[in-house]
């Protein structure tokens, strides 16, 4: 390998600070006692760190011991951060490298000079949340303010010479490609050294496509490579066909290899051209969604698994482009974006600038902040084919002049920095202050239903009426800029999981979503963006017009990425908005391990028969830690299906706290569980609400005792109190469970299809009088 790594992730020492008294202690000292930290695995965000940690903004640190390898001596060798939340400073040995001041991006500092090499290193770092004037983000912030080391830490070595950077410039030019690759070479041996590079590209099945050789050069401090070249028969990348190739470029020094980097790129061209928004010149309408980097399991640690759900999902969902907000995402989403095919918008979080009002030196010295995260952003993230815009803000005081010069100026500066994008700056002050003079697509976020529906409660609000704010309001907007494209890049509606029929419901979240889409559809409207993907936590002090709730429920999927109705919703219209038909599917019999399933209907609540447990057996209520009881019961008891450890929460993590009474535990006289069932419920089933008999299971070692009838007895029992009629579902080769059900009054649900089929086949192998009356 030309650069070797040493993985920090891991285990580390964490002690929290919020006396911000670390430095004065010593904490940077490697005599410091460490012994009492806590110990926790990076990334990690402060409030997984400690339960007493939730929402806490200050002073933390961290501490870890590496060894360095003997033959790094004689190298450059690095410590690197992917991202730290929000400022940190790093000693090593004792000795302070520096600090970072900008949340989210990745940075580095030199260390072979300090190193200890065939012996032990320490490594501290101090990082703080706190809110700033003058930072980016600054003191106002859209989200939950999560600090720590949220990324990963590594440690680099290299050659003295080596590639610092590279920008690929790649774009279709008819069936060929245009190619242009710009390497920065650094050379810190101290003396000259005679270079050259050789850049081979190879597509997704590693066949050369293309190879080339550049001139030899003498490197003193740092030089720049060029090449340039055509590159025939490319296939470009699109949403639909993200067509990827490999750039391998190595450097050589005196005619030894010394270095190599493989960067992947697509040849893609997105331009803004007479008031149309053109992809490989041809016009797109883009359809998406906003995304947090949040998931439940880690906040805003990166969780690869969910990311890649999320926007496999989105794609599914109809979605081309979803915009990464509010801050640079990390770098393996735009992977993922590259792949599967999502355009991305890319954005800083200069969020809620309020200019001269936070004072004229830090509203000055927040400009340049945002500059330079600017420039860091796009030069980490340049290669991506995925990434379309630059977005340089989001929903800042544009009634202020310096705002607005200050939003003018970043456009600019983006545009400086890659020409070869879109620079764009996000409003929601264009209805009275329109400042797009500079941007390439005007990008504009509003939410008429909302502000009538909730915040005015306005309870007969009529839908409609988003429609026509839209209409005329983009329309007015396109008077003003008829030469440029129009990106709505926030619209939507809150409504909370499983509520209906009021303003926070999901059949209103639905609908206003429908009603607002409909109102985009000009043709100087070049896409649409739902706010947003998934509930996420935000400040609630600073959303109080949502009751101060700590989690934003404007999601069309629930934190734990349950589908809402206005998923559904946001699938059709995307879908109808590409032309794309859903496929119809020619129902097929539904056979698992286990046989058909099958679904049972007890149409009325009478008459249940009352069983009681045998002696020395009962049955208590769920708790809400009984999830790994019930899970093992399951386990235990289930011979086709394999029980895994997310079941429990996927089937009620909907609505957890029901478990405590629709969920049930069997005990034998030891108190120990050895059997399951659940009176649940199912608010839609056939247009009603019914009941439904969930999950039973009984440890092998005690069936036959007749647990399972004393079970449903119970549950049905109770499940009379609450509906008027209650369903359940099995599987074919589950003849007992079949009968208990047959003797407790369900009969077959004949709706489904096949139904007269798969029960023809029951009847064959179980004898029961429900089964004979069946008109099969």
């Amino acid at each position: 390998m030309i650069h070797n790594k040493i993985d920090l992730c891991g285990l580390w020492r964490f002690q929290p600070d919020p006396s911000n008294e670390g430095e004065k202690a010593g904490y940077y000292n490697p005599d410091y006692d460490f012994s009492l930290w806590r110990e926790i695995r990076l990334p990690c965000d402060f409030d997984s760190c400690s339960p007493y940690l939730e929402s806490y903004e200050g002073t933390a640190w961290y501490m870890r011991k590496v060894n360095m390898p003997a033959d790094w001596k004689n190298k450059r060798v690095l410590i690197q951060f992917q991202g730290a939340n929000y400022h940190t400073k790093v000693w090593f040995n004792g000795k302070e490298l520096g600090e970072n001041l900008d949340g989210f991006l990745p940075f580095s500092f030199p260390i072979q000079d300090l190193a200890k090499f065939g012996d032990q290193n320490f490594i501290i770092a101090k990082v703080d949340n706190y809110r700033n004037q003058g930072d980016v983000p600054g003191i106002q912030r859209g989200w939950r303010t999560y600090g720590g080391i949220l990324r990963e830490v590594e440690l680099i070595s290299t050659e003295k010479a080596y590639i610092n950077n590279i920008v690929i410039t790649a774009e279709p030019l008819g069936d060929n490609g245009k190619f242009l690759l710009k390497c920065d070479i650094a050379n810190e041996f101290g003396y000259d050294i005679i270079s050259e590079i050789v850049v081979e590209i190879t597509d997704n099945e590693d066949r050369t496509v293309a190879k080339f050789l550049s001139d030899k050069k003498n490197v003193g401090t740092d030089l720049e490579f060029l090449i340039e070249g055509k590159i025939d028969n490319i296939q470009t990348w699109t949403p639909e066909n993200p067509k990827l190739y490999k750039a391998k470029t190595q450097l050589y020094a005196d005619e030894k290899m010394i270095d190599e980097k493989i960067i992947r790129f697509g040849f893609r061209k997105i331009q803004s051209v007479n008031g149309k928004l053109l992809l490989n010149d041809k016009p797109i309408y883009l359809t998406g969604f906003n995304r947090h980097e949040d998931c439940p399991k880690t906040n805003m640690v990166f969780d690869l698994e969910i990311a890649s759900k999320d926007l496999q999902d989105m794609k599914s969902a109809g979605a081309n482009f979803v915009r990464l907000c509010h801050y640079p995402h990390h770098p393996k989403e735009l992977d993922l974006c590259d792949e599967i095919g999502l355009l991305v918008m890319g954005e800083i979080p200069l969020y809620w600038w309020d200019g001269y009002n936070e004072g004229e030196e830090n509203c000055q010295k927040k400009l340049e902040t945002a500059k330079r995260q600017l420039k860091k952003m796009i030069e980490r993230d340049m290669n991506h084919p995925s990434i379309i815009f630059w977005s340089v803000s989001n929903e800042n005081q544009e009634e202020r002049p310096e705002v607005a010069d200050g939003n003018r100026e970043l456009v600019r500066f983006a545009k400086k920095l890659d020409p070869t994008r879109l620079a764009v700056h996000v409003s929601d002050h264009w209805q009275k202050y329109p400042n797009f003079s500079e941007d390439d697509v005007i990008c504009v976020n509003a939410y008429p239903s909302f502000n009538k529906r909730v915040s005015e409660g306005k309870i007969s609000y009529n839908f409609s009426e988003s429609t026509k704010f839209w209409r005329e309001g983009l329309q007015k907007l396109h008077e003003q800029y008829p030469n440029k494209p129009i990106l709505i890049t926030e619209f939507g509606y809150p409504s909370f999981e499983g509520v209906n029929n009021n303003g926070l419901g999901e059949d209103s979240q639905s609908l206003a979503i429908e009603k607002e889409f409909e109102g985009m559809s000009a043709h100087y409207v070049c896409g649409a963006t739902i706010w947003c993907w998934a509930d996420h936590p935000w400040p609630p002090t600073v959303f109080s017009f949502c009751n101060n709730l700590g989690i934003s429920p404007f999601g069309v999927v629930s934190r734990e990425r349950r589908r809402l109705r206005a998923y559904w919703v946001a699938r059709s219209i995307f879908k109808e908005k590409h032309g794309y038909k859903e496929t119809i599917r020619i129902p097929s019999r539904d056979i698992t391990p286990a046989g058909d399933n099958v679904t049972m209907i007890r149409d009325n609540m009478k008459n249940i028969l009352e069983i009681p447990f045998p002696d020395g057996f009962s049955i208590r209520p769920m708790k809400l830690d009984d999830g790994s009881l019930w899970t093992d019961i399951e386990r235990d008891a289930e011979i086709y299906f394999p029980i895994t450890d997310d079941i429990f929460y996927n089937e009620f993590g909907r609505d957890l706290q029901a478990t405590q009474w629709r969920g049930f535990i069997i005990t034998n006289d030891k108190g120990v569980g050895v059997g399951t069932i659940t009176a649940w419920y199912n608010r839609r089933f056939k247009g009603k609400d019914y009941g439904q008999i969930h999950w039973v299971a009984i440890r092998p070692a005690y069936q036959g005792k007749g647990l399972g009838k004393s079970a449903l007895s119970y549950a049905l029992n109770l499940l009379a109190q609450w509906h008027e009629r209650c369903f359940l579902q099995t599987q074919t080769k589950r003849l007992n469970a079949i009968k208990l059900y047959l003797d407790f009054g369900f009969v077959p649900d004949m709706d489904i299809p096949y139904a007269e089929e798969i029960w023809r086949e029951v009847k064959i192998n179980l004898r029961h009088p429900a089964l004979e009356r069946l008109p099969i």
